[in-house]
């Protein structure tokens, strides 16, 4: 049925690249997973054209969502789920000149979309630019490296604005939303650090703790810090300040080992 699918998009004069996502192409998919296909396209596919494709194969299906980007979203006949991505042909370049150009941070996921387009499988290829972008995205350049750790160090624990001292903040005020939502973004952006600290392209927030088994490079005692801190709304307000607090010194001592010159603000001093 995913293979009928493929095969019929394929067919569009549109379609320049068609590549399968997440884990079912990596090869550690479980019943739970999804498909999740990116069409790449020289111009859109009109909906109305997609529907009287698509719809022979879904039970259920949700046509044009745009919560992130332009998606065909359903399950299939066989019960499984899909996700079609649309995409258009220039995304390729744009994400190689935005990371590797302008070396911009996506704080929390600054090079998902790199990972995306490196490890994804190839199923249709009608003279692309993958090959292009795989042959010289292999590389993980140092100044894009230092940008990283160094953009998401000061909102992990170096600033007034820090996600470290507003989680702190609202641990005291008791605010329980607050502190789960506080909580991701600071693991969030610790991840984004060590990705970059071990010279690995981001994979999304799937998996995280599987992936820390393959670092070399990660903060002393930080695999028990995270098993604390996301049980942090089951311990003593005192204990998850000095948690926080904790975890917050040890990625400042951890970056500053990764670069010298990384200065460290004095704020944590009066808090």
């Amino acid at each position: 049925m995913f293979n009928e699918i493929v095969d019929k998009l394929s067919q569009l004069s549109q379609v320049r690249l068609m590549i399968l996502g997440g884990s079912r192409a990596t090869g550690i998919s479980d019943r739970q997973s999804d498909f999740d296909l990116y069409v790449y396209c020289d111009q859109p596919i009109p909906l109305q054209q997609r529907k009287e494709i698509l719809q022979d194969y879904f039970k259920y299906v949700e046509f044009a969502n745009d919560f992130w980007e332009e998606e065909d979203d359903g399950i299939l006949l066989d019960g499984f789920e899909m996700e079609i991505i649309y995409r258009p042909h220039s995304f390729i370049k744009e994400q190689y000149e935005k990371t590797f150009i302008r070396k911009e941070v996506s704080y929390g996921y600054s090079t998902c979309m790199i990972y995306n387009l490196l490890r994804s499988k190839i199923l249709v290829d009608k003279q692309s630019d993958i090959e292009w972008f795989r042959n010289i995205a292999q590389i993980y350049p140092d100044d894009l490296r230092k940008k990283i750790i160094l953009g998401n160090a000061s909102l992990i624990y170096n600033q007034m604005p820090s996600l470290s001292f507003q989680l702190m903040k609202a641990i005291r005020r008791q605010d329980t939303i607050s502190v789960q939502h506080r909580t991701t973004e600071f693991i969030a952006l610790m991840f984004d650090v060590l990705f970059a600290a071990n010279r690995m392209f981001h994979p999304g927030e799937k998996r995280l703790t599987e992936a820390l088994e393959r670092m070399g490079l990660i903060p002393d005692h930080f695999k028990e810090d995270l098993k604390q801190l996301v049980l942090i709304q089951s311990v003593s307000k005192e204990d998850a300040i000095s948690l926080v607090k904790v975890m917050g010194e040890r990625m400042n001592s951890f970056i500053k080992l990764l670069i010298p010159d990384y200065e460290i603000s004095n704020y944590n001093e009066y808090k």
